[in-house]
């Protein structure tokens, strides 16, 4: 008997492998274009390096960032201001907000060589660090101004607060912009509600920094030289967190919504809404749940942060295979006829 190769169930295993390609691609898409995909790459890039510093130092916990970004603190510590949700400080971690931030830049036609300020609490550092990726991968110029102090689960770590986490990400060559100033912030912006101890160790770091920090008994000063920065050319005011310069006295800057804000959405009396009034726009990011929800980027997935495919694409592929498995036959036997010598 001999073995002959049964061709009828080619087009069986062409069909099988067109479907499995199909899946695959479908599988395997990204949401994101190559630019956005480098960047991601980038941000994910500094967040390893960062953990890798963190963990020499004594100062990561996988538990509190259980995705390695280096860019989680604690739940208390000396310099922290106010409580802060863990959830939302390990969202902001998430690349995609890098991603998020080229698209807004695109939005409003922001070009290489314009020019943005940056202002920030310590809260988000995980955000800040992907707003400065971003804006520095589409060769914006940025005037940078953070507030130290930390609500829970950020910057807030005494040994590692923002200047530090700057630091490393600049030796590593993840970051080049450096601080125009700082500010301590807590009550007034200056320190207030937290002990001695805590802004010892925020002036401290600021000094080692190189970078000088304002001090001011007086908000409206703090106010005055922030504003200073918002000159003409400026073209968007990104606002990270809850500086109580930046958001101002008035209640009535809690309805603001999060995301880009326009001159009509102006209220309150911060650095937001004089710039709106002002007719800068400004990227007012907050409130992150709804923010993240509102955008489709998942608020408690971890990496690789992206949405959950449906198991159905995975799920048919396997059961084509089967299907084909089981009615594919590969090989026919046919009986030799004896040849008389």
């Amino acid at each position: 008997m001999k073995r002959l190769l049964d061709r009828s169930s080619s087009p069986r295993l062409i069909f099988l492998t067109v479907c499995l390609l199909v899946l695959f691609r479908v599988r395997a898409s990204s949401p994101l274009n190559a630019e956005e995909s480098r960047l991601y790459a980038r941000v994910r890039a500094a967040q390893d390096a960062l953990w890798a510093e963190m963990e020499e130092r004594g100062e990561a916990d996988a538990q509190s960032d259980p995705d390695k970004t280096g860019f989680i603190g604690v739940e208390w510590s000396v310099t922290t201001t106010t409580l802060g949700s863990p959830e939302s400080k390990r969202n902001a971690c998430d690349p995609l907000w890098a991603a998020q931030c080229l698209r807004w830049f695109e939005e409003l036609g922001l070009k290489t060589g314009d020019r943005i300020v940056v202002l920030s609490s310590g809260s988000f550092p995980g955000m800040l660090y992907s707003v400065l990726a971003a804006a520095e991968s589409r060769g914006l110029q940025i005037d940078l101004v953070v507030s130290l102090g930390s609500s829970t689960w950020g910057a807030n770590r005494p040994a590692a607060p923002w200047p530090v986490m700057e630091g490393i990400l600049r030796r590593f060559l993840f970051l080049s912009t450096r601080p125009v100033f700082y500010t301590l912030g807590g009550g007034g912006e200056n320190g207030g509600g937290m002990p001695e101890e805590g802004v010892a160790a925020l002036v401290r770091a600021a000094r080692a920094s190189g970078v000088k920090l304002f001090r001011s008994s007086s908000l409206w000063d703090i106010v005055q030289r922030k504003i200073e920065l918002i000159t003409v050319e400026v073209r968007l005011v990104v606002n990270i967190g809850g500086a109580l310069s930046n958001l101002g006295r008035d209640e009535s800057v809690i309805s603001l919504r999060n995301g880009l804000l326009f001159p009509k959405d102006a209220v309150g009396d911060g650095i937001i809404a004089l710039a709106l009034k002002r007719g800068v726009p400004v990227l007012h990011l907050l409130n992150l749940r709804s923010l993240a929800e509102r955008l489709g980027i998942d608020f408690e997935t971890r990496r690789p942060f992206f949405k959950k495919r449906p198991i159905a694409f995975p799920l048919t592929g396997v059961l084509l295979f089967v299907l084909v498995l089981a009615t594919h036959q590969r090989w026919t036997w046919e009986r030799e006829r004896s040849v008389e010598q």
